[in-house]
């Protein structure tokens, strides 16, 4: 059999089985597929060639694989397929000889990641929650590896990367965590005193009657509604929260990465900013609840300073490292305020703010 690929990267990849299979794929990107696909070649009794041919040049076979691969993408459900080698292949680890330092401390630091991350049911839980609300709203299902991706990303802040990662794993002392504790003070803050409701993150930031967490949902479809394209804004669910940088927006075939990475600071910005209040309002303030107003203000500000950072970081002395001033533009294009009064080029005004209603823009 002669397999042709376009992919000098998996040729790589296959014509060193061998190192893979000894260091047991542990500094592997895409461990899982290039593990079952050497096993599928080993399977073979026969001879399996291997052979590099141009892409995008007219290539009969290739432009059909392409066309396949497109097909497979833009598909609502995705195929099962078993990735599990035969046990006569399944490497369990790294051998002796192979072993580095650097090698054995990876080895242990994905053991520990595994046992102690990807495999908590509650960490599970949420994962199915993303993947449902994502296909619910954009049409495709996510990898968990994909997932845990989009909340590293750096279009979101450390603290908005820490937050994101604790929600998923269910980190925080909320609801039911307090309820297992031995002490009826420490009991008590497993209900929020406002809804008389589990006080999990799902209830924080998508249900609590306390002043905050339906206004600034309320203010983000506000902005959202700006926007000119075919997705329309709803209250988001835990799912949809933590899913928030996979969103796939899009204008026929094109995906309007502008919108995309808008939804993803909206709700990303929005979420922390209701669980910051909360945690005012409960510690610092001894339950007193904000004014709408101070609410308004806090979310009008936290929007602001993402605006003002975008444009910092687009300019030209980042050199390389700078945010490609072209995304900038197309992120917050629409809902800029007096945006037709503005310059082309308004990422170098001072003072440009989001086009919202009600507080002040400034967040004073």
């Amino acid at each position: 059999m002669t397999i042709e690929t376009d992919s000098k990267y998996v040729l790589g990849l296959l014509k060193n089985a061998h190192e893979l299979e000894d260091t047991g794929f542990i500094n592997t990107s895409n461990a899982k597929l290039v593990r079952s696909t050497i096993a599928s070649l080993r399977l073979r009794p026969t001879q399996t060639l291997l052979k590099w041919v141009k892409g995008h040049s007219g290539h009969e076979r290739n432009e059909g694989a392409d066309t396949m691969a497109k097909e497979a993408v833009g598909k609502v459900k995705a195929s099962y397929i078993n990735l599990c080698p035969p046990h006569t292949l399944h490497v369990t680890g790294a051998k002796i000889s192979a072993m580095t330092q650097a090698l054995a401390y990876k080895v242990i630091m994905t053991q520990k990641s595994s046992d102690a991350d990807m495999y908590r049911r509650r960490t599970e839980i949420n994962i199915m929650r993303v993947q449902n609300c994502v296909e619910d709203m954009f049409g495709y299902i996510p990898t968990p590896e994909t997932f845990w991706k989009s909340i590293r990303h750096k279009d979101l802040e450390l603290k908005l990367q820490i937050f994101l990662w604790k929600v998923t794993h269910d980190a925080y002392w909320t609801g039911t965590r307090w309820a297992n504790l031995p002490k009826p003070e420490l009991q008590e803050r497993a209900i929020c005193s406002v809804c008389e409701e589990v006080d999990d993150f799902a209830h924080i930031l998508t249900k609590c009657q306390s002043p905050g967490q339906e206004t600034i949902w309320q203010l983000a479809g506000q902005l959202w509604g700006k926007k000119a394209n075919n997705i329309p804004w709803r209250t988001p669910t835990i799912g949809d929260i933590l899913g928030c940088g996979l969103a796939r927006i899009k204008n026929q075939q094109v995906i309007l990465t502008g919108d995309c990475r808008l939804w993803k600071l909206l709700i990303a910005l929005s979420a922390y900013l209701i669980w910051t209040l909360r945690c005012e309002r409960v510690i610092a303030n001894e339950g007193r609840p904000f004014q709408q107003i101070e609410i308004q203000n806090r979310w009008n500000k936290s929007i602001n300073n993402q605006l003002k950072m975008d444009c910092q970081m687009a300019h030209k002395r980042y050199e390389e490292k700078a945010l490609p001033r072209g995304l900038v533009i197309q992120t917050w294009r629409g809902v800029i305020k007096d945006e037709k009064n503005l310059p082309m080029d308004w990422i170098d005004t001072d003072g440009v703010l989001v086009g919202i209603a009600g507080g002040s823009d400034d967040g004073g």
